[in-house]
Protein backbone atom coordinates (compact mmCIF):
# COMPACT_ATOMS: atom_id res chain seq x y z
CA UNK A 1 0.00 0.00 0.00
CA UNK A 2 1.23 3.33 -0.99
CA UNK A 3 1.86 5.95 1.34
CA UNK A 4 -1.23 8.49 -0.54
CA UNK A 5 -3.44 4.74 -0.95
CA UNK A 6 -2.96 4.83 2.81
CA UNK A 7 -4.10 8.26 4.08
CA UNK A 8 -6.95 7.78 1.73
CA UNK A 9 -8.06 4.74 3.39
CA UNK A 10 -7.48 6.45 6.78
CA UNK A 11 -9.24 9.97 5.31
CA UNK A 12 -12.33 7.61 4.10
CA UNK A 13 -12.98 5.83 7.25
CA UNK A 14 -12.53 9.22 8.84
CA UNK A 15 -15.14 10.86 6.62
CA UNK A 16 -17.60 7.80 7.59
CA UNK A 17 -17.27 8.31 11.10
CA UNK A 18 -18.25 11.61 10.93
CA UNK A 19 -21.12 10.97 8.64
CA UNK A 20 -22.14 9.05 11.52
CA UNK A 21 -21.94 11.25 14.31
CA UNK A 22 -23.32 14.08 11.61
CA UNK A 23 -26.57 12.89 12.67
CA UNK A 24 -26.27 13.40 16.09
CA UNK A 25 -24.28 17.03 16.38
CA UNK A 26 -24.70 19.09 13.02
CA UNK A 27 -21.11 20.81 14.43
CA UNK A 28 -18.96 18.54 13.34
CA UNK A 29 -19.36 18.95 9.96
CA UNK A 30 -17.32 22.22 10.66
CA UNK A 31 -13.77 20.50 10.69
CA UNK A 32 -11.93 17.90 8.81
CA UNK A 33 -13.08 14.47 9.75
CA UNK A 34 -9.00 13.42 9.81
CA UNK A 35 -5.93 15.24 10.91
CA UNK A 36 -2.69 15.03 10.69
CA UNK A 37 -0.57 15.42 14.35
CA UNK A 38 3.10 16.30 13.92
CA UNK A 39 5.64 15.28 16.34
CA UNK A 40 9.17 16.12 16.56
CA UNK A 41 10.37 12.72 17.01
CA UNK A 42 8.12 10.04 15.72
CA UNK A 43 7.37 12.66 12.94
CA UNK A 44 10.21 14.76 12.43
CA UNK A 45 9.26 15.83 8.74
CA UNK A 46 6.20 16.83 8.44
CA UNK A 47 6.14 18.30 5.31
CA UNK A 48 6.67 15.11 3.62
CA UNK A 49 3.92 14.00 4.67
CA UNK A 50 1.78 17.01 4.43
CA UNK A 51 2.07 16.66 0.29
CA UNK A 52 0.63 13.72 0.62
CA UNK A 53 -2.21 14.30 2.96
CA UNK A 54 -6.05 14.08 0.56
CA UNK A 55 -7.49 17.58 0.03
CA UNK A 56 -9.98 18.57 3.46
CA UNK A 57 -7.68 16.95 6.29
CA UNK A 58 -6.58 18.56 8.69
CA UNK A 59 -2.95 19.04 9.93
CA UNK A 60 -1.71 19.57 13.75
CA UNK A 61 1.90 21.27 13.87
CA UNK A 62 2.98 20.57 17.33
CA UNK A 63 6.81 21.97 17.34
CA UNK A 64 7.44 21.47 20.71
CA UNK A 65 9.92 24.19 21.32
CA UNK A 66 11.67 23.06 17.92
CA UNK A 67 14.33 26.29 17.01
CA UNK A 68 13.32 25.84 13.34
CA UNK A 69 9.06 26.17 14.06
CA UNK A 70 8.69 29.43 12.42
CA UNK A 71 10.51 27.98 9.36
CA UNK A 72 8.52 25.28 9.38
CA UNK A 73 4.90 26.06 10.06
CA UNK A 74 5.43 29.07 7.62
CA UNK A 75 5.93 25.79 4.86
CA UNK A 76 3.20 24.21 6.03
CA UNK A 77 1.46 27.39 5.47
CA UNK A 78 2.25 27.02 2.43
CA UNK A 79 1.29 23.68 1.42
CA UNK A 80 -2.10 23.47 3.33
CA UNK A 81 -2.94 26.45 1.08
CA UNK A 82 -1.73 24.76 -2.28
CA UNK A 83 -3.65 21.45 -1.41
CA UNK A 84 -6.31 22.45 0.59
CA UNK A 85 -5.60 21.07 4.42
CA UNK A 86 -6.73 22.90 7.51
CA UNK A 87 -3.40 24.28 9.57
CA UNK A 88 -3.74 24.14 13.29
CA UNK A 89 -0.63 25.28 15.67
CA UNK A 90 0.08 23.03 18.51
CA UNK A 91 -0.31 25.45 21.59
CA UNK A 92 1.24 28.49 20.19
CA UNK A 93 -1.09 31.27 19.18
CA UNK A 94 1.34 33.68 18.76
CA UNK A 95 3.11 30.91 15.58
CA UNK A 96 -0.34 30.58 14.47
CA UNK A 97 -1.37 34.34 14.10
CA UNK A 98 2.34 35.14 12.41
CA UNK A 99 1.60 32.24 9.52
CA UNK A 100 -1.89 32.96 9.35
CA UNK A 101 -2.99 29.38 10.35
CA UNK A 102 -6.47 28.57 10.45
CA UNK A 103 -6.39 27.65 14.46
CA UNK A 104 -4.51 26.10 17.78
CA UNK A 105 -4.73 23.10 19.38
CA UNK A 106 -4.48 23.04 23.08
CA UNK A 107 -3.84 20.18 25.25
CA UNK A 108 -6.07 19.71 28.21
CA UNK A 109 -3.63 21.43 30.71
CA UNK A 110 -4.35 24.80 28.44
CA UNK A 111 -8.33 24.93 28.94
CA UNK A 112 -7.48 27.89 31.08
CA UNK A 113 -6.80 29.90 27.78
CA UNK A 114 -9.36 29.10 25.76
CA UNK A 115 -12.01 31.71 26.59
CA UNK A 116 -9.59 34.41 26.47
CA UNK A 117 -7.66 33.22 23.29
CA UNK A 118 -11.12 33.05 21.70
CA UNK A 119 -12.44 36.50 22.84
CA UNK A 120 -9.36 37.88 21.70
CA UNK A 121 -8.75 36.07 18.03
CA UNK A 122 -12.35 34.82 17.18
CA UNK A 123 -11.59 34.05 14.12
CA UNK A 124 -9.00 31.40 15.23
CA UNK A 125 -10.55 27.63 15.08
CA UNK A 126 -10.01 26.09 18.68
CA UNK A 127 -9.56 22.76 19.65
CA UNK A 128 -8.23 21.24 22.76
CA UNK A 129 -6.78 17.32 24.06
CA UNK A 130 -8.78 16.18 26.65
CA UNK A 131 -8.28 12.58 28.95
CA UNK A 132 -10.62 12.69 31.07
CA UNK A 133 -14.64 12.78 30.66
CA UNK A 134 -14.89 14.79 33.35
CA UNK A 135 -13.03 17.85 31.77
CA UNK A 136 -15.40 17.77 28.73
CA UNK A 137 -18.63 18.00 31.28
CA UNK A 138 -16.82 21.21 33.30
CA UNK A 139 -15.67 23.17 29.72
CA UNK A 140 -17.53 26.34 30.53
CA UNK A 141 -19.99 27.82 27.47
CA UNK A 142 -17.66 30.40 26.62
CA UNK A 143 -14.32 28.54 25.77
CA UNK A 144 -14.96 28.97 21.94
CA UNK A 145 -13.65 25.22 21.37
CA UNK A 146 -15.07 23.79 18.00
CA UNK A 147 -13.87 20.10 19.05
CA UNK A 148 -12.14 18.21 21.49
CA UNK A 149 -9.94 15.16 20.83
CA UNK A 150 -10.71 12.34 23.21
CA UNK A 151 -7.14 10.26 24.10
CA UNK A 152 -6.03 7.67 24.23
CA UNK A 153 -8.68 5.58 22.49
CA UNK A 154 -6.10 2.80 21.67
CA UNK A 155 -2.74 1.74 22.81
CA UNK A 156 -0.63 4.77 22.01
CA UNK A 157 2.97 5.53 22.13
CA UNK A 158 2.63 9.11 23.10
CA UNK A 159 4.11 10.39 25.97
CA UNK A 160 0.84 11.26 27.72
CA UNK A 161 -0.66 7.86 27.05
CA UNK A 162 1.69 6.20 29.19
CA UNK A 163 0.10 4.08 31.66
CA UNK A 164 -3.42 5.08 30.87
CA UNK A 165 -5.87 2.49 29.58
CA UNK A 166 -7.11 3.07 26.57
CA UNK A 167 -10.47 4.17 26.07
CA UNK A 168 -11.66 2.04 23.28
CA UNK A 169 -14.93 2.75 21.77
CA UNK A 170 -17.46 2.95 24.44
CA UNK A 171 -15.06 4.84 26.25
CA UNK A 172 -14.60 7.49 23.32
CA UNK A 173 -18.44 7.52 22.79
CA UNK A 174 -18.66 8.20 27.34
CA UNK A 175 -16.50 11.63 26.32
CA UNK A 176 -19.46 12.43 22.98
CA UNK A 177 -22.02 11.92 25.70
CA UNK A 178 -20.08 14.24 28.51
CA UNK A 179 -20.69 17.37 26.77
CA UNK A 180 -21.93 19.38 23.71
CA UNK A 181 -18.95 19.76 21.40
CA UNK A 182 -17.87 17.31 18.61
CA UNK A 183 -15.51 14.60 19.95
CA UNK A 184 -12.60 13.35 17.61
CA UNK A 185 -10.54 10.15 18.74
CA UNK A 186 -6.69 10.60 18.83
CA UNK A 187 -4.37 7.81 20.19
CA UNK A 188 -3.17 4.65 18.43
CA UNK A 189 -6.05 5.18 15.65
CA UNK A 190 -4.33 3.36 12.12
CA UNK A 191 -5.34 1.07 9.35
CA UNK A 192 -5.74 -1.69 11.14
CA UNK A 193 -8.15 -0.32 13.91
CA UNK A 194 -10.20 2.48 12.92
CA UNK A 195 -13.13 0.63 11.04
CA UNK A 196 -14.33 -0.18 14.72
CA UNK A 197 -14.94 3.28 15.03
CA UNK A 198 -17.47 3.32 12.77
CA UNK A 199 -20.24 3.37 15.71
CA UNK A 200 -19.11 5.95 17.95
CA UNK A 201 -20.22 8.93 17.93
CA UNK A 202 -17.30 10.20 17.17
CA UNK A 203 -17.11 13.65 14.67
CA UNK A 204 -13.58 12.39 13.12
CA UNK A 205 -10.17 11.22 14.17
CA UNK A 206 -6.43 12.00 14.11
CA UNK A 207 -3.03 10.19 14.40
CA UNK A 208 0.58 10.48 14.47
CA UNK A 209 2.06 6.86 13.94
CA UNK A 210 -0.60 6.17 11.14
CA UNK A 211 0.93 8.80 8.82
CA UNK A 212 4.35 7.89 9.50
CA UNK A 213 6.60 7.62 5.75
CA UNK A 214 9.82 6.56 7.51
Amino acid sequence: MTYKTRFKYLFDKATDIAHAAHALNPKAAHLPALFFFSDPKRTPHPEDIATLLPEGCGLVYRHFGESHAPQRARLLRKIASDHGLTLLIGEDHNLAIEVEADGVHLREQSLWRAAGLHAAHPELKLTIACHDADTVRDIPSDAGLCAIFASPVFASASLSATGVTPLGPKGARAFVEAGSLPVYGLGGINCDNIANLRDSGLSGVGAIDAFNVI
